[in-house]
C-alpha cells in the first residue's frame, strides 16, 4: 500500500541519537484545575523577554500512542510550546492533553513524541504572525496563566498594503497592559526580523473571481502582500435545489477552492475547475425528470494544466458540496501505467501539507487492502491493472471517477470502457488533449461513457446526427441535404458543449518562452535514393508474383530506409533469397562503412549535438521505432555523450527518476531518447530546450502529442522542435497527408487489428508509391502541393483566408471537439475566443499543420543566419526546403 508522506518525514531527522526519537514520554498534569498558579508578578521585565522568547506553536497532527511503523493519525492540531510546559490543542483549540518537563530546542520539525495521553508528529513551526486565536473562553478554561502571551503584531515588510487597500476589517486590538506593552516594545528592539522567504507565486497574470459569496467575500493575502482573489464556486440553481433538497433540510453552502490550490491556478484553469464543477454536481445538465447529467470532458491542449484542474476539483469535493457536505469520500483515477507515478507526484506536489493519502495498485498493492482503507480517499490505477482487477472493483463505492488519456475509451469494445461502465459512479471525467479526429462514432463513444443516454443509443445518433452531417459533405449533394447536415450538427454542438471544455495553448502562450517550429526536409543520401528505388521497381514487378508484399510491408520498409538503410537487414538469414529484403540488403557496404552521412536525417542529429554541447543545451530525440532508438544511442556511445532512455522496456518505477534526472540541470545527461509510442504521453521535459522528431506517423495527432513535451509550464529557455523528413519519400508524403487533411489515420489506426485485410485504393498506392528523382526535383513536393508562388527566402506568403476557419462543418468537429453554439446573450462564459473577429491581433500564435501557408519558407540554400541559430550551419547543404513558424506572446 502506497501512501503519500507529509514533507516532515521525507527530511532527515536531526538529533536522531536523542530521547525525543524514541518519543520518550512527557510527564502529564495530574489536574489541569490543580495546576493553575497565581499569575507571575511582572517585578523583572528581563524574566518577561526570557519566557516570551522560549513560547512556540507548532502545527502538528496527533492520534493515540502506539507502536506501528506506520501510524494512523487522528486529526491536526497545534503544539503550544512555553517554557517547560506544553499544551496540545485541536483544530477548533480545545484542549486535548497537557505535558511538563519539555525544552523548546527539543521540539523540531519531524520528531514524534508522547503529550500526555496523545501522540503527535511535529510537522512545521508557525510564525508568530500567523498563529491563529484561540477562543478565549477556552484559554481561560484550560492554560495556565503563565501560558497567557501577549498578542504581538508583525513588523510591517516592504510587501504589506495599506489597511485602507483591505476589504476586511482589522481585528480589534486585545487591550494590555502597559508593564506586557513595554515588554513587547523590548523584545522586538532585541530580536531581529528574520528574512523572509518568498513563495514561487506566478505573478504573470492577475487572478480572477469566478463567483463572489455574499457580496463576494474578502479577499485573501497570499502571504507577499499581494491580494488573492478567492475562487468561490457557483450556488445551486432553485431548480437544482427542488432537485436536490426539497424539503429544505440541508443550507446552501459556499463552497470555496483551497487558497492553497487558488494561488496557483492561472485564469483558464479557474475557469476550468468551475466549469467542472458545475458539470459533476448536476447544474449544467438538469433535463432529466429529478436527476440530469453529471459527466464532464476537459479536452484543453497539452501544457494547459489539466492535472492541477482536476485536483483541486477533486480536493474540493473531499472537503465539501453545495450543501455543506462532502459530495466525494472515494475518488477512482484511471490512467496509463506510465503516468500512474506522475499522478501520485502531482497530488502530493499540490497538497503536500494537506496529507492526503493516495493508494496505488500494483503487484503487491491488491485491490482488496484498499477497500479496507477507509482513511485513504483516492485510488490510483493503469487501464492495465483494471482488467485484472474487475471482482474487487465493484466491491467499492466510487464517488468520482477520472479517466486520463481518455481517448483509450473512443471503442466501447474494448474491455476498460465496460469495466468502467459497470462501476455505479454517475460522476465522471474524462480527460484527453487529443481531438477526436477520426469519425463521429468514436466521438459518440466518449459522450455516451461520461453521460450515458444523453444522446440516446448509437441507432439514433447515427439515423438523426451522424448520417446527416457524413451526407452533406459529399460532393454534388442537394442543398437541402447540406442545410440538414449544418442544422445537425450545431444541434448536436450545443448539446455536447453543455459538458466539453476545449481550450487551445493560445491561453497560456504569454506565460511561455518563444518556440521555434520547424519542419525540415532532407535530401535523401546517394544510398537512399538507390534502396527506395529498389524497393519501389520491386513493389512494381512483383505485384502479382509469388514474391508479392503488401503495402503496409513496403510502407515499413521505406521508412526503415529514411530512417537509416543499416536498419534494413535481414534477420538470421531467413526468407526467400528472391525476397525484397534480401536485394535491399545485397546493395548495402560493410556496416564498417556505414555512418551519419548514408542518412541525412542522422547527420542533422549529429550535427546538432555536437553545436548543443557548446551552448550546454538539452534535447530530446523521439521515434517511434526502438531500432532507431538503438542506432542514434551507438551514435551517443561512439562520442562518448551522456544520454539516457525511456521507452516500453523501461520499468515503471524507474519513469520518473530519468525524467527527474534529466530535468535536473546540474546532471550532465544532456540527451533523452524517448520513444513515442510508450513513453511521449504526458510527460514533461522542461529540462530539454530542443525536441527532434526523428519519423512520424499516419495520426498527426500522435506526432503533436510528442512534440509537446517540451514546450510547457517552467520552461525559461527558446525552444526549438525540428520534424525531419526525408523528402521525395514516404515520409513526405504522409506529411502530406495531414496537411491536406486526408490523413489515412481512420483506416490504419482502426485496422490495426486486420492489417492484412488494410485496403487502398489504385490512385492512393500510385501516389504513394512514386519515385520522385531528387537530381530532376525542382521544389520540395509540399511546398509544390500548396501551389505557393514564393521565392523561399524566409517570408510569410499572404494567406488568402485571414483566419483560419475549417473548410465545412465536420472538419470544425473533428478537429476541435464542440463548444456551445448559443446566441450571444446566453453564450457560455467558459468559451475561449482569441480576440475580435474583425481585426487581426498582433500575437503570433501557434499554427496547426494545415496553416503551412502562414509560415517561413526557406528554399535551399537557406540563409547561414537561420542555421546558425538552429545550430545546423555545418549541413546546411543537406536541406531542400525547411518550414519556420515562430510563437510567442507578441513582445
Amino acid at each position: 500500500m502506497r501512501r503519500s508522506c507529509a514533507p516532515s518525514m521525507k527530511r532527515s531527522q536531526p538529533g536522531e541519537g536523542s530521547a525525543f526519537v524514541a518519543k520518550r514520554p512527557l510527564v502529564p498534569h495530574s489536574d489541569v484545575a490543580a495546576s493553575k498558579q497565581p499569575a507571575a508578578s511582572a517585578s523583572s521585565t528581563k524574566e518577561n523577554v526570557c519566557a516570551l522568547n522560549d513560547s512556540a506553536t507548532f502545527k502538528v497532527v496527533w492520534g493515540k500512542i502506539s507502536t506501528r511503523k506506520h501510524k494512523t493519525w487522528e486529526g491536526d492540531g497545534t503544539l503550544e510550546v512555553s517554557g517547560r510546559s506544553a499544551v496540545l490543542r485541536d483544530e477548533t483549540g480545545k484542549v486535548i492533553s497537557t505535558a511538563s518537563g519539555l525544552k523548546l530546542e527539543e521540539v523540531t520539525e519531524g520528531i514524534q513524541m508522547i503529550v500526555g495521553s496523545k501522540e503527535v508528529e511535529v510537522l512545521e513551526r508557525i510564525a508568530k504572525s500567523t498563529q491563529s486565536t484561540v477562543p478565549v473562553s477556552n484559554r481561560s478554561e484550560n492554560v495556565a496563566p503563565e501560558n497567557k502571551m501577549p498578542r504581538i503584531s508583525k513588523p510591517p515588510s516592504t510587501s504589506f498594503k495599506a489597511p485602507a487597500q483591505r476589504t476586511a476589517e482589522p481585528d480589534p486590538p486585545e487591550p494590555i497592559s502597559p508593564l506586557e506593552s513595554l515588554t513587547t516594545k523590548d523584545s522586538f528592539s532585541k530580536v531581529e526580523p528574520k528574512p523572509s522567504v518568498p513563495v514561487a507565486v506566478n505573478r504573470q497574470f492577475k487572478p480572477i473571481a469566478m463567483h463572489s459569496a455574499a457580496d463576494g467575500g474578502p479577499p485573501q493575502d497570499d502571504g507577499q502582500g499581494d491580494v488573492l482573489e478567492p475562487l468561490f464556486m457557483k450556488k445551486p440553481s432553485f431548480e437544482h435545489r427542488f432537485h436536490h433538497n426539497p424539503n429544505n433540510e440541508l443550507t446552501v453552502a459556499d463552497v470555496q477552492v483551497a487558497t492553497c490550490l487558488t494561488k496557483h491556478l492561472r485564469p483558464h484553469q479557474r475557469e476550468g475547475v468551475a466549469f467542472l464543477y458545475e458539470c459533476v454536481t448536476g447544474m449544467r445538465m438538469m433535463e432529466s425528470p429529478g436527476d440530469g447529467y453529471y459527466g464532464a470532458i476537459l479536452a484543453d491542449e497539452m501544457g494547459l494544466g489539466k492535472t492541477l484542474q482536476c485536483i483541486a476539483l477533486m480536493y474540493t469535493l473531499l472537503k465539501t458540496g453545495p450543501y455543506g457536505k462532502p459530495l466525494a469520500r472515494r475518488i477512482l483515477i484511471v490512467t496509463p501505467s506510465s503516468l500512474v507515478e506522475n499522478w501520485d507526484r502531482e497530488i502530493t506536489k499540490w497538497l503536500r501539507n494537506e496529507r492526503l493519502f493516495t493508494f496505488i495498485v500494483g503487484p503487491h498493492n491488491k485491490l482488496r487492502l484498499y477497500a479496507q482503507s477507509l482513511h485513504i480517499p483516492v485510488l490510483i490505477i493503469s487501464y492495465e491493472m483494471l482488467a485484472k482487477q474487475i471482482d474487487e472493483l465493484e466491491t467499492v463505492k466510487f464517488d468520482l471517477i477520472f479517466c486520463d488519456e481518455g481517448h483509450r475509451l473512443k471503442n466501447s469494445n474494448v474491455k476498460a470502457f465496460g469495466v468502467l461502465s459497470k462501476l455505479e459512479c454517475r460522476r465522471r471525467v474524462l480527460i484527453t488533449g487529443t481531438p477526436i479526429q477520426n469519425d463521429l462514432a468514436e466521438f459518440y463513444s466518449l459522450i455516451n461513457f461520461v453521460n450515458p443516454g444523453v444522446l440516446g443509443s448509437y441507432q439514433d445518433f447515427k439515423a438523426r446526427y451522424e448520417t446527416p452531417i457524413i451526407i452533406s459533405q459529399r460532393p454534388g449533394v442537394l442543398p437541402q441535404s447540406i442545410e440538414l447536415g449544418i442544422e445537425r450538427l450545431n444541434e448536436l454542438n450545443g448539446i455536447t458543449g453543455r459538458f466539453v471544455l476545449r481550450r487551445t495553448q493560445e491561453v497560456i502562450n504569454r506565460y511561455l518562452p518563444e518556440k521555434h517550429e520547424l519542419v525540415i526536409f532532407c535530401h535523401p543520401s546517394e544510398l537512399q535514393t538507390k534502396l527506395l528505388r529498389t524497393a519501389l521497381t520491386f513493389y512494381d514487378e512483383e505485384r502479382n508474383g509469388s514474391n508479392a508484399i503488401t503495402p503496409l510491408q513496403l510502407i515499413t520498409i521505406l521508412k526503415k530506409i529514411c530512417n537509416h538503410p543499416s536498419l534494413v537487414k535481414v534477420t538470421g538469414g531467413r526468407g526467400d533469397p528472391e525476397s525484397l529484403l534480401h536485394r535491399l540488403a545485397d546493395q548495402l557496404p560493410d556496416w564498417q562503412a556505414m555512418g551519419p552521412s548514408d542518412s541525412t536525417k542522422l547527420a542533422i542529429i549529429d550535427t546538432l549535438l555536437e553545436d548543443l554541447i557548446v551552448k550546454q543545451e538539452k534535447v530530446v530525440i523521439v521515434s517511434y521505432y526502438n531500432k532507431t532508438l538503438d542506432m542514434i544511442a551507438g551514435l551517443c556511445e561512439h562520442y562518448n555523450y551522456k544520454h539516457s532512455r525511456l521507452d516500453g522496456s523501461t520499468v515503471a518505477s524507474d519513469r520518473s527518476k530519468i525524467v527527474a534526472t534529466f530535468n535536473n540541470a546540474a546532471s550532465d545527461i544532456f540527451i533523452l531518447l524517448l520513444s513515442a509510442k510508450a513513453g511521449g504521453a504526458g510527460l514533461n521535459l522542461i529540462g530539454a530546450s530542443r525536441l527532434v522528431l526523428y519519423d512520424n506517423d499516419w495520426n498527426p495527432a500522435n506526432d503533436l502529442q510528442a512534440m509537446s513535451r517540451v514546450w510547457r509550464d517552467g520552461q525559461s529557455r527558446t525552444v526549438f522542435i525540428y520534424r525531419l523528413l526525408t523528402a521525395f519519400s514516404i515520409e513526405e508524403r504522409i506529411f502530406q497527408r495531414q496537411i491536406s487533411k486526408t490523413s489515412l489515420s481512420g483506416t490504419v489506426v482502426d485496422q490495426r487489428r486486420n492489417m492484412n485485410n488494410l485496403q487502398f485504393s489504385d490512385e492512393e498506392l500510385k501516389d504513394l508509391f512514386s519515385f520522385v528523382d531528387p537530381q530532376h526535383a525542382n521544389d520540395c513536393l509540399t511546398h509544390s502541393l500548396l501551389e505557393c508562388p514564393c521565392a523561399g527566402i524566409g517570408v510569410v506568403p499572404e494567406p488568402e483566408v485571414a483566419e483560419d476557419e475549417p473548410v465545412d462543418e465536420l472538419d470544425r468537429l473533428l478537429r476541435e471537439p464542440p463548444m456551445i453554439l448559443l446566441p450571444p446573450e446566453t453564450e457560455s462564459r467558459y468559451r475561449v475566443r482569441h480576440g475580435a473577429r474583425g481585426g487581426r491581433t498582433k500575437t503570433k500564435y501557434a499554427l496547426k499543420m494545415q496553416e503551412l501557408m502562414r509560415w517561413e519558407h526557406h528554399r535551399s540554400p537557406v540563409s547561414e543566419s537561420v542555421m546558425e541559430q538552429l545550430g545546423l550551419a555545418r549541413c546546411s547543404e543537406e536541406v531542400v526546403f525547411l518550414f519556420r513558424n515562430i510563437v510567442s506572446d507578441g513582445k
